[in-house]
């Protein structure tokens, strides 16, 4: 079956062009999962509340997310260290040697301070260190809220002189009313419900960190916010006064190797969920890539320098991600195809015009033998037949015919002068 020589040598051009594809294909991200699962904290949480937000802005774009409750930041870090969730809301100072290696942060979204409230019978008032001896009722094993109370107690040298009840949210709030504990511990944002309910009831006092400046130097990942006299509430002036607290952030993070696209994603998500004032910061303040206690995510670093590229403010996500990761395989991709197609056109002629060359050689060599004089005239002549044989089965495109046509001449050419020497 004789094939074009067009086919032959397009064909090679067009199966390495494939091959290059396949090869550079390997090296894109893959397509984004449909499916996230995050880690979020407790029913009655910010953070569950906040993993809700998150689940309905994505689903505009088609991704579905799982919310895990849990109990809190550690129980979550956890979950992304096991690969048993893909993003979870984690409070800052929780990062170890360990998980710094499989987390990123897609950014630090709030500042949640640290709420200490106090029977007002109790010596709370001006600091931790004057908590010795009660019960303190300092958020669930597993929980931001825990390490946070267990740390700053030891700090103080007193974590052995008191009693420590591991309960939070409204459990705690309901201790802390009916006198079963003396002392609550709670990390969230002021709006929660049970911090505004604590903040409103009579006999309940908030303590105030007078010494603030001197935990953020030795805790660096805390930070020192004002609550504002009368800014809870201006006709009962809650608080009475202003009230020192000390904040963490919370953040929200991955595994390393999650979907580079739909850590974009999220970080947008986050720019629409936390970029509006709040009680401890203003319009545009958070989100951030600062406070961060894990590596950063490159795209959060790139989308917090740059903002969304082209194709993410005009496209769909889907599309977007799809033509975006087209692009990258691409570039590399056209520095091959443009040499090969370049070179398609002279390969094409070579081809087909050594056809017809490669027997010139053989035509030369028995020209120059018919000027010896004991040559076999009678075997040339043979030879030459054979030659004129395979030339007539030598099939080439019409714009090459006349050099195909000179060849079978030439070979006449010497036939004749072969006869004559007879």
């Amino acid at each position: 079956m004789h094939i074009p020589e067009t086919v032959k040598t397009y064909g090679i051009i067009a199966l390495v062009i494939v091959l290059s594809f396949w090869f550079f294909s390997r090296f894109i991200d893959p397509t984004p999962p449909k499916k996230i699962v995050v880690a979020s904290g407790s029913v009655s949480g910010d953070y569950y509340k906040y993993a809700h937000l998150y689940k309905e802005a994505l689903a505009k774009e088609g991704i579905t997310i799982e919310v895990l409750k849990t109990a809190g930041s550690l129980d979550n870090i956890n979950l992304l260290m096991e690969g048993k969730a893909d993003v979870a809301f984690i409070q800052s100072g929780l990062a170890t040697d360990k998980s710094v290696d499989k987390i990123t942060t897609l950014g630090s979204l709030y500042y949640e301070p640290l709420w200490v409230f106090s029977r007002n019978n109790r010596p709370s008032k001006k600091d931790i260190q004057n908590l010795e001896g009660n019960t303190l009722a300092v958020g669930v094993k597993g929980s931001g809220t825990n390490v946070l109370a267990t740390r700053l107690l030891e700090l103080n040298d007193i974590r052995d002189k008191v009693t420590l009840i591991e309960i939070s949210g409204k459990e705690a709030v309901a201790a802390l009313k009916d006198g079963r504990v003396d002392i609550a511990f709670f990390v969230a944002r002021s709006e929660s419900s049970y911090i505004q309910d604590l903040l409103h009831e009579p006999g309940i006092d908030l303590l105030s960190f007078h010494r603030a400046e001197g935990y953020t130097r030795l805790m660096p990942f805390l930070s020192k916010v004002q609550l504002s006299e009368g800014a809870i509430s201006m006709a009962p002036n809650i608080p009475a006064g202003d009230k020192a607290l000390l904040a963490p952030v919370a953040q929200l993070v991955s595994q390393k190797d999650f979907n580079g696209a739909l850590k974009t994603l999220l970080v947008t998500a986050a720019m629409d969920v936390h970029g509006k004032a709040d009680m401890f910061s203003t319009k545009g303040q958070f989100p951030t890539l600062d406070f961060s206690d894990f590596p950063v995510a490159e795209e959060a670093e790139r989308y917090f320098k740059y903002g969304p590229n082209f194709l993410q403010r005009v496209l769909p996500f889907w599309l977007a991600d799809m033509v975006g990761r087209m692009v990258v395989m691409l570039i590399p991709l056209l520095g091959i195809m443009l040499p090969l197609i370049k070179l398609a056109s002279p390969t094409y002629r070579w081809r087909t015009r050594s056809k017809i060359y490669k027997w010139y050689k053989s035509l030369k060599k028995l020209e120059e033998s018919t000027i010896e004089a004991s040559v076999d005239v009678k075997e040339l002549l043979s030879s030459l037949e054979r030659i004129e044989v395979e030339v007539k089965k030598t099939q080439v495109p019409l714009s090459y015919a006349d050099e195909l046509y000179n060849l079978r001449l030439h070979i006449r050419m010497i036939k004749e002068q072969l006869k004559k020497s007879a």
